[in-house]
C-alpha cells in the first residue's frame, strides 16, 4: 500500500530495550514486567495492574476474576470488535447484545438497563475507537443492580473521562487495555487489567498463571496468559512516547475533519470525554463502496470497524438481527489511515482522493 491503515512505531529505544533483555538472561515474565506494571500504574493512577499477553486474555481474566460462570448473562454492545463477544462465549456465558447510541457509537447505560434480567452477572461496555463510554451512569446502574462493571478499554490507553485517565483507581470498575501493534502504544501483542479492588487484582494475577498462588499450588481456574519481559521492555519505551503519539493522532483527526469538512458524519465526542485517544478515525457514508473503490485504486488501506456481528458466519445463528443502529453503523462506517507515524501530507492525500469528484 502507498498509505497503510496503521504503521507500527518501533524505534531504536525499543530495539535497545529488547537487546537489554536478551543480554540479561531472563526473557519470560520477570523484572521488566514488574517494572512495566508499576509504570503503567503510576501513569494512570492505579497500583492494581496486571499485564498479560494480549487484550483478549485480559478480557477472559477479568470475566473469570469476577466469577462469571457458564449460563451467566453479560450485557455487551452490538457494535464492537468480536473479542468481547467471543470471550463471553468461550467461558460458557451468554452475551446479551444491546444497541448503541447513533452519535457516539458507544453503549449507553440506558440501553443496557433494558437488558438486565435475574441472570445478568456483569455489564461490559466497549469504548469504540478508544472513546470512553459515559462511566458514571454505568456505575450507578451497576451499583443499583449489584453488578460488576467491566469496561473493554482495549483501544483507550491515554483516554480521559472528566479529566481522569481511564484505569484510574477513582473509577470503581475493572478496565482492560490492549497493546496490540496497531494501538496507540504497543508491546507487539499484550494487554493489562486495572481494577480498584485488591481481591480482584489478586485473582487476576493467579488466573494469569494457571490459577497459581505459590509454586505449583492452584487456588482457581486459570491459563497461561503470561507475557514476556521482551514485550514488557518494548512497552516501557512505548509508554514514554504515548503523550506525543496522542497529540499526533489528535492533530491528524483535526486535519481529516478540516479537509473533509461536513461531507460525512463522524463519531460525536461528548463533553464528558476530555481526551479522545483516536485509535481509529471513522466516517459514515452511504457511498462507502464508491469511496472504497477510489482509495483502493490509489493503494490506500482502509478498514470497516466493524462488520455487523449478527451477520458473521459463526454468530448469525446465535444472535437475532434486531439492532438497527449497529447494523446501520456497520453498513456505512469506513475507517481511514491513522497511526503514530502517519505524515500530515498523507492525511491530506487521503482527503484529496475522497473529495475528488465528490458531490
Amino acid at each position: 500500500m502507498n498509505i497503510d491503515w496503521s504503521t507500527p512505531s518501533i524505534g531504536n529505544e525499543e530495539k535497545q530495550a529488547v537487546d537489554r533483555v536478551m543480554d540479561s538472561g531472563w526473557l519470560t515474565q520477570g523484572p521488566e514486567t514488574k517494572s512495566f506494571e508499576r509504570e503503567l500504574g503510576a501513569f494512570v493512577g492505579n497500583r492494581f495492574c496486571t499485564v498479560v499477553n494480549n487484550g483478549t486474555s485480559a478480557l477472559i481474566t477479568a470475566l473469570l476474576a469476577h466469577d462469571i460462570k457458564p449460563g451467566d448473562e453479560v450485557i455487551v454492545p452490538a457494535h464492537t470488535f468480536i473479542a468481547p463477544i467471543n470471550t463471553i462465549l468461550l467461558i460458557g456465558a451468554k452475551p446479551v447484545l444491546a444497541d448503541v447510541d447513533p452519535n457516539t457509537w458507544n453503549l449507553t447505560a440506558e440501553s443496557a438497563k433494558d437488558k438486565i434480567t435475574n441472570r445478568t452477572k456483569a455489564i461490559l461496555p466497549v469504548n469504540v475507537a478508544g472513546m470512553p463510554v459515559d462511566i458514571y451512569p454505568f456505575q450507578e446502574l451497576c451499583s443499583k443492580n449489584n453488578l460488576p462493571l467491566i469496561i473493554d478499554a482495549a483501544e483507550s490507553i491515554g483516554a480521559e473521562y472528566r479529566h481522569r485517565l481511564l484505569g484510574d483507581a477513582h473509577f470503581e470498575h475493572t478496565a482492560i487495555f490492549s497493546f496490540h501493534i496497531a494501538k496507540q502504544m504497543s508491546t507487539v501483542e499484550g494487554g493489562c487489567i486495572f481494577t480498584d479492588k485488591k481481591d480482584i487484582h489478586e485473582k487476576c494475577r493467579m488466573i494469569r498463571s494457571h490459577g497459581e498462588n505459590g509454586r505449583y499450588t492452584y487456588y482457581g481456574l486459570g491459563l497461561n496468559f503470561r507475557t514476556t519481559d521482551i514485550q514488557s521492555a518494548i512497552g516501557r519505551e512505548q509508554l514514554k512516547k504515548l503523550p506525543g503519539a496522542l497529540r499526533h493522532r489528535h492533530q491528524c483527526v483535526s486535519l481529516y475533519k478540516q479537509y473533509l469538512r461536513d461531507k460525512f458524519l463522524y463519531q460525536e465526542i461528548p463533553e464528558y470525554v476530555t481526551r479522545h485517544p483516536h485509535l481509529f478515525f471513522g466516517i459514515l457514508s452511504k457511498e462507502r463502496k464508491k469511496i472504497l473503490s477510489k482509495l483502493n485504486t490509489a493503494e490506500i488501506d482502509t478498514r470497516i470497524c466493524w462488520p455487523y456481528i449478527c451477520n458473521q458466519p459463526f454468530h448469525k445463528d446465535i444472535f437475532e438481527d434486531k439492532y438497527p443502529i449497529s447494523r446501520k453503523l456497520s453498513s456505512e462506517i469506513l475507517t481511514l489511515p491513522l497511526s503514530n507515524l502517519i505524515p500530515f501530507e498523507d492525511v491530506k492525500k487521503v482527503c484529496n482522493i475522497i473529495n475528488k469528484d465528490a458531490n
